[in-house]
């Protein structure tokens, strides 16, 4: 056997190095193939992420949209609302806008924005059970007054977006599913009391019951 290697070293190194060179290109072509998979997947999973973010400064822009309703602050700055607030039929196909724009894409949102994203839907949650049976006049004086509540909860919301165009987008990975989606509960409830909606509801009330009298006055 010895004799026959010696005598043959040549053909058989010939050989092994075709199996080897094969071999090589084979695990090559391989690992190639699967890298140009993961990227063609990222790619599709990227795009979802991409837009889902996209869809959330979309709605936080529009949050900040601002109409003049007449008159002057306390402050003396322009009296002004949320344009979604000029009456009820605009907050509600707003509303509804916001949900389907959203819906299934908090999926793909990275953890600080889902969490802050979740925080301005419990505020608008509660924002639209409170105008249950208020009158569509009313709507507008009521945003003057919460104003300053949607100014800063879109900039904070886009903020977290931006921040994952800023980081995360160059990461080939995705948030863990299995983290929680909200803030804490005390930090949840610390933020939206501290809204001008919950601490100034009782002066919304005050001025519909004012212009309940005044209606039953005049008539």
């Amino acid at each position: 056997m010895e004799e026959f290697i010696q005598r043959n070293s040549s053909a058989i190194f010939g050989l092994l190095g075709v199996f080897g060179g094969g071999a090589i290109s084979f695990v090559t072509a391989w690992l190639l193939r699967k890298r140009d998979y993961n990227l063609r997947l990222w790619d599709k999973l990227l795009d979802r992420r991409i837009k889902a973010h996209e869809n959330v400064i979309t709605l936080a822009i529009e949050m900040r949209v601002i109409v003049a309703v007449g008159g002057v602050e306390d402050n003396g700055e322009v009296a002004r609302a949320p344009q979604m607030l000029v009456s009820k039929d605009e907050f509600e196909n707003w509303f509804i806008r916001f949900t389907q724009l959203t819906q299934g894409g908090s999926t793909w949102l990275s953890t600080e924005t889902k969490r802050e994203f979740n925080l301005v839907q419990d505020y608008l949650v509660t924002l639209h059970q409170y105008l249950v049976g208020v009158s569509s006049d009313d709507y507008l004086e009521i945003g003057r007054i919460i104003r300053h509540d949607f100014i800063h909860l879109s900039s904070e919301l886009e903020k977290r977006a931006f921040n994952f165009f800023e980081h995360d987008v160059h990461q080939l990975k995705l948030n863990k599913l299995n983290e929680w989606h909200k803030y804490q509960r005390d930090e949840t409830e610390k933020r939206l009391h501290g809204t001008v909606l919950l601490q100034k509801w009782d002066k919304v009330q005050a001025y519909r019951k004012s212009k309940i009298n005044e209606d039953e006055s005049l008539t």
